[in-house]
């Protein structure tokens, strides 16, 4: 049987967010800077099956979201994302998707810190921020300072992030809305939908979209509530609901900015290159300069700080809370993290390590483009622990989860082959550290690390090596059968009773 789950013990009694907070922080999460630059790719990518590649990747995390909120009826817990796997299984087997949740969620900080430098860079129409499709010296500490704003709002807990979410949530939502009926009434051209150049795009575009176009970036986000599960009023209910009203309201307003993009664009222009050929650096300011839209263009430059700095937060607010979560399941050194602070019930620690890690990677590279790929990629991974955790725990849900995996291994074949390759030796890097201070302690022996870890290895391995969508789906399907078969879920869960017994609960709350 599975460890019971139990909500954490609290310093003090914790005043808890509603479910309409929690949805006021999870949607404007994922109206960050995806919006800004998605609707530009998705066309490129996809054409006209722009709109069907939104919903494909709305469908595909809300999906998840059902897995992930069958875990968190059982262990209400913070940072229950990146612990789903440790708990269902051990921390050794959890540790690929802790890290890829945690760390695809992390990268996005610095991400959206750079949109927002890009985008005033195209504004100012200067080289001191962005030179070359680059950001300059200059352009990251400008971004570095938009880090240091994320950290002090995160800093006084969840009610001053929910207070300032609750402030800026109206202004993402009316200047997205504003947008989109601004370019419907003054240029669509319905002529844009029935290029020549379309009949180049099928059904496996949509596939290809859904992460080169940034799709799933945009979404990413959606499982915020439960990362805040411990925070919020009746988390059996509300983690679910918070999760799937945030998607719905999102792909609505998405699919809406797409139709608007694409009917805006002048027609002289996808005529000559097609969608293809669209290269704005900023696409909806320069898309509003372009077509005279001078109050629009004011709006974007405002909502380009705005937009990405709101999901930035809510980032890094979530990613300490995994990171937390990590270090209490074992899978991160306990000295990265300290007592929960009594009053705003965080660890600051955490808090700060995250920061610094996200200034790294913020600096080393160049463009919200450069990132974005990388990002998706963990993410994907990320998301393959809610329906293994799900069929581990309740095995009357195998099969779903067996067809949202087979779904999601899917779309992880579509990555770009070095982008798969950076993320699988990035992967085994880690569990090489890991697994390398795991048997320094003696915690497990080296069969035993294999047993748990080479699953995992294998089946991600399998994918850059074939990327055949049948392969992929074949493959994703035995994978996931054999990681939540009974007898396997059960060898798991007897090493982590043995590491139970002789260091004590290796998932008891730290507080």
């Amino acid at each position: 049987m599975p460890l019971q789950g139990r909500p954490e013990q609290m310093p003090k009694p914790l005043k808890k967010i509603s479910l309409i907070s929690a949805i006021a922080i999870t949607a404007p999460s994922m109206m960050g800077s995806g919006w800004l630059f998605s609707a530009q790719l998705n066309a490129k990518l996809a054409g006209n099956y722009a709109f069907l590649a939104w919903i494909t990747a709305a469908v595909i995390v809300i999906l998840v979201g059902i897995c992930l909120a069958q875990v968190v009826e059982i262990y209400p817990v913070r940072g229950a994302v990146t612990r789903s796997s440790a708990l269902s299984h051990n921390n050794i087997f959890g540790m690929p998707f802790a890290f890829a949740n945690w760390f695809g969620i992390l990268v996005s900080v610095p991400t959206e810190a750079q949109a927002t430098t890009q985008y005033l860079a195209a504004a100012t129409k200067s080289a001191v921020l962005m030179e070359h499709n680059t950001l300059t010296v200059t352009g990251k500490l400008f971004a570095l300072c938009i880090l240091g704003i994320y950290l002090v709002i995160n800093y006084y807990g969840i009610k001053l992030l929910a207070k300032v979410n609750n402030i800026v949530v109206t202004y993402k939502i009316f200047t997205l809305i504003f947008t989109i009926i601004v370019f419907l009434i003054a240029k669509f051209d319905t002529s844009n939908f029935t290029l020549i150049s379309n009949v180049n795009y099928g059904i496996g575009s949509v596939f290809a979209t859904v992460v080169g176009g940034g799709l799933i970036y945009s979404f990413n986000g959606f499982q915020l509530p439960a990362t805040f599960a411990s925070e919020i009023n009746n988390p059996k209910r509300n983690v679910s609901f918070a999760m799937l009203i945030s998607i719905i309201i999102v792909l609505l307003l998405y699919m809406s900015l797409q139709l608007a993009f694409m009917g805006a664009v002048p027609h002289s222009i996808v005529a000559t290159t097609g969608w293809g050929g669209l290269n704005f650096h900023s696409p909806l300011l320069n898309l509003s300069i372009l077509l005279g839209l001078n109050f629009v263009s004011m709006l974007l430059i405002a909502d380009s700080i705005i937009s990405p700095s709101s999901t930035g937060y809510s980032y890094l607010g979530g990613s300490a809370r995994m990171f937390y979560a990590m270090a209490i399941s074992g899978q991160m050194p306990k000295w990265t993290i300290s007592k929960l602070h009594p009053k705003y019930y965080l660890c600051r620690r955490s808090m700060i390590i995250n920061v610094l890690i996200a200034a790294v990677i913020l600096w080393e590279s160049d463009s919200w483009a450069s990132l974005m790929i990388v990002v998706s990629g963990y993410n994907i991974i990320g998301y393959m622990a809610a329906p293994i955790s799900m069929g581990a725990i309740k095995a009357k849900t195998r099969i779903f989860g067996a067809a949202v995996f087979a779904l999601i291994g899917l779309i992880m074949s579509t990555l770009a082959i070095h982008a798969l390759l950076m993320i699988n030796l990035s992967v085994m890097v880690l569990l090489g550290i890991y697994g390398t201070i795991s048997l320094l302690n003696k915690q497990v022996t080296l069969k035993q690390l294999i047993s748990l870890n080479m699953p995992v290895i294998v089946y991600l391995w399998s994918l850059y090596i074939n990327q055949n969508p049948i392969y992929a789906v074949i493959v994703s399907t035995i994978f996931y059968f054999f990681v939540t078969y009974p007898k396997y879920v059960g060898f798991c869960q007897n090493l982590s009773n043995l590491e139970t017994d002789k260091h004590g609960d290796s998932n008891q709350e730290i507080v």
